[in-house]
């Protein structure tokens, strides 16, 4: 009944995987299920002062820390990330793909 629904821990734990990381690409997910566009390229994932912030030049989106849902795609070449952007003042759901896997440190 309750299976694959993920608790906030583990929405906290994708979040901070993907903290720091640098952005290949970033689409965006149609409301209707359609095709996804892409929306930015080249920039970097960061939580700032509680904040989730997907920067790619200028900011693609913008979320409180806590509200964002996370998962991370099972080839960890990306994430999902679904919350209501301040950017654009509606709710979102962005693919990232990130430029490695791995956090480069």
């Amino acid at each position: 009944m309750f299976r694959g629904r993920k608790k906030k821990a583990a929405y906290q734990a994708d979040i901070a995987h993907i903290d720091g990381q640098r952005v290949k690409y970033v689409t965006e997910r149609e409301a209707d299920g359609g095709a996804e566009t892409v929306v930015g390229r080249r920039g970097s994932v960061n939580i700032i002062d509680g904040k989730l912030k997907v920067v790619c030049g200028t900011e693609v989106f913008c979320a409180d820390a806590g509200m964002v849902k996370a998962a991370l795609l099972m080839s960890l070449e990306g994430a999902v990330l679904s919350g209501f952007d301040e950017t654009v003042g509606r709710e979102r759901t962005l693919v990232v793909y990130f430029h490695y896997y791995r956090k480069v440190n």
